[in-house]
């Protein structure tokens, strides 16, 4: 009862931010007031992240995100699609050769019951002509409504050289967490063609190593 509630509060939640920010945005154009992103995340699964956008010193985005699954025979699993509620405020700053941004993101899960509140800072470079670098940080606290509970928080690092000429990344990731566990936690390749993006990482190298390859597909209009 109280998750068919809160997945009603949640409906109407968006059908109000997405007025109240859709009169405030009336001014800009579609293309920067408004965001539609489909994106296939798997096999047989599919994300729906849509929104509304107001520009300004700090970039505000608000909106809804919703996931589905399907099994080899067409039916929907779970039965019930995963859907939250999301936020963001952005800022960066610097130029093209020596940037930085930072994020604060909010996200409420109203079939879990789960929040997230999360804050990242990047950083990006020029190394030489041929090579760029990035490095990310990022702080993040988990809470169960319906618990009442809340995690330990959790930081994750990331480091990054890129050649933006053929669109190739070297990636290292390291995570911790309140267990006090830490350390390098994933080391690969990406590769962007168009849309796609090619995978090939060992996770866990240090303690128990295995491969893992992915490919992630996103459209935005």
């Amino acid at each position: 009862m109280i998750k068919c509630k809160a997945a009603r509060l949640a409906v109407a939640s968006i059908a109000l931010i997405c007025a109240g920010l859709s009169a405030a945005t009336a001014s800009a154009t579609d293309r920067d007031a408004f965001i539609w992103a489909p994106s296939k995340t798997g096999a047989n699964a599919y994300r729906l992240r849509a929104g509304v956008r107001l520009p300004g010193r700090w970039d505000a985005t608000a909106g809804a995100e919703i996931s589905m699954r399907a099994a080899p025979s067409g039916k929907l699993d779970p039965p019930d699609a995963p859907f939250r509620l999301w936020g963001l405020l952005s800022r960066k700053r610097g130029h093209p050769a020596a940037a930085r941004s930072t994020q604060i993101n909010m996200d409420f899960n109203a079939l879990s019951g789960v929040g997230n509140i999360g804050l990242g800072t990047a950083r990006t470079w020029i190394v030489t002509p041929a090579l760029d670098a990035e490095v990310r940080r990022n702080l993040s606290l988990q809470c169960n409504a319906y618990e009442n509970h809340c995690r330990g928080p959790s930081l994750t690092q990331s480091a990054r050289v890129i050649a933006p000429a053929t669109r190739t990344s070297v990636v290292v990731h390291s995570h911790i967490s309140d267990d006090g566990l830490s350390g390098l936690s994933r080391i690969g390749v990406e590769q962007k063609v168009g849309n796609l993006q090619f995978g090939a990482a060992v996770v866990d190298p240090l303690l128990a190593p295995r491969s893992v390859f992915d490919v992630r597909y996103s459209l935005r209009w």
